[in-house]
């Protein structure tokens, strides 16, 4: 076989995937604009597929649950903060994973909260909101956490310390809902993300001071 053929291949599996992304994204792009507009329970998969312009089975190879769609981003997120602990031994699994956790938001997301506007602020609105009126989802994100907890705590070396981290997790979860929902401001929530989650942050950097 020569160069070029195997060149031939490798631009081949690249466009191959890179059209598995496109598909991947416009399926969830659609299904979260369904979501925010007709609630979770109320979308079919049969309406995500049309909206998507694919058929059902292709959304389900891409997408093992209608719930899938909804939590798309959680395993990258998930990823992102083993992926931070990698680096740990220079200083402790909860120092490194604190501005991830305070500094915006979303959990380990790009955006800051200086930079979250009305537009922004809105869409996790009613995203969190969309979460809150479906017990599937409710079910679903307690589930996620808790599947959270084996990959930190190899991450971090310590399964206590993986347990405690998981429910900071939730607590700051918790937070940012209430806050979208009863109308605070970007401001007001960071406040007591910094203030509350901060706390208990602190509580688990003593309780685990070589971890």
């Amino acid at each position: 076989m020569n160069y070029y053929h195997l060149g031939k291949i490798t631009i081949m599996v690249g466009l191959r995937e890179r059209k598995r992304a496109e598909t991947r994204q416009r399926i969830s792009d659609r299904a979260t604009r369904l979501f925010e507009r007709h609630g979770f329970e109320n979308v079919t998969l049969a309406q995500v597929a049309a909206a998507a312009d694919v058929s059902v089975k292709t959304v389900m190879n891409y997408f093992g649950a209608k719930e899938d769609l909804f939590f798309d981003a959680e395993p990258a997120i998930r990823d992102a903060l083993v992926a931070a602990l990698g680096g740990h031994p220079l200083t402790s699994a909860t120092a490194v994973l604190r501005p991830m956790i305070l500094d915006g938001p979303i959990l380990a997301g790009p955006c800051p909260w200086s930079a979250i506007d009305g537009d922004v602020w809105e869409a996790l609105r009613v995203w969190a909101e969309c979460e809150q009126n479906s017990p599937i989802l409710t079910t679903r994100r307690a589930a996620i956490f808790q599947s959270w907890m084996e990959p930190l705590a190899t991450a971090g070396g310590s399964q206590p310390w993986a347990a405690m981290l998981v429910g900071v997790l939730m607590l700051r979860h918790d937070l940012v809902r209430r806050g979208l929902l009863s109308g605070l401001d970007p401001v007001a929530v960071e406040r007591q993300i910094r203030e509350v989650a901060g706390q208990a942050l602190d509580a688990l950097e003593r309780g685990f001071q070589h971890s």
